[in-house]
């Protein structure tokens, strides 16, 4: 077929398509049509009914549609039970009465809320000038083999990822906050990390309030 067969082709059909987007009711005034048009199966490749092929889209969107609830009913349920630990977390951070209370609140908190293995605030004399302009710009994240100075040799992980983002309040360097994973794919320097500086801006607060004792 020329070029110019497949144009005519394509206008013709075009044709039979708007006449049909022009004309309801075409198919319930002639509903033996239905069952003669074939048309080809996607899977199979055999020819089935105009009216079999409406149902197996019906039954695919209905699969799309039970798929979407599923997975938002379960997003619900997980946003629910972060936000509970949340509020678990800011009701401790507010109730504790010493700096290592603080401490110990933010790093258990978070490694609840997260539950990816170890939490650690480095305090500021343990940051190199060079590490530390880097988290003044933004949180830094990704493969465990970079964040080496951060990490003891107690907190030794062979494979995973970090983040690690700069602790202040009222313009006073507090340190860094430090969550590390032994998923690699974890902290990614593509996942946002809007949520990690709000967390690190909390923990800072409650650091703060201890900050000459």
């Amino acid at each position: 077929m020329d070029k110019e067969q497949e144009s005519t082709q394509e206008n013709q059909e075009q044709l039979v398509a708007d006449w049909l987007m022009s004309t309801p009711g075409f198919f319930d005034r002639h509903p033996d049509l239905l069952t003669k048009i074939e048309l080809a199966n996607t899977h199979s490749g055999k020819a089935i009914s105009l009216q079999e092929k409406q149902m197996a889209l019906l039954r695919s969107q209905n699969r799309d549609l039970n798929q979407r609830l599923a997975q938002m009913l379960r997003f619900g349920t997980e946003n629910d039970r972060t936000q509970s630990l949340m509020m678990n977390w800011l009701e401790e951070l507010l109730l504790v009465n010493d700096q290592q209370e603080a401490i110990e609140s933010i790093t258990s908190g978070l490694n609840r809320l997260f539950d990816v293995g170890q939490v650690k605030i480095i305090q500021p004399q343990n940051i190199s000038l060079e590490l530390r302009s880097q988290l003044e710009k933004d949180a830094i994240c990704g493969g465990i083999e970079i964040a080496k100075e951060l990490i003891d040799e107690d907190m030794l992980i062979p494979e995973g990822s970090f983040v690690a983002t700069r602790l202040s309040y009222n313009e006073e360097y507090l340190g860094a906050l430090l969550l590390i994973s032994p998923d690699s794919q974890k902290f990614l320097p593509t996942v946002g990390l809007n949520y990690i500086h709000q967390l690190g801006r909390l923990a800072a607060a409650a650091l703060y309030r201890f900050r000459n004792i």
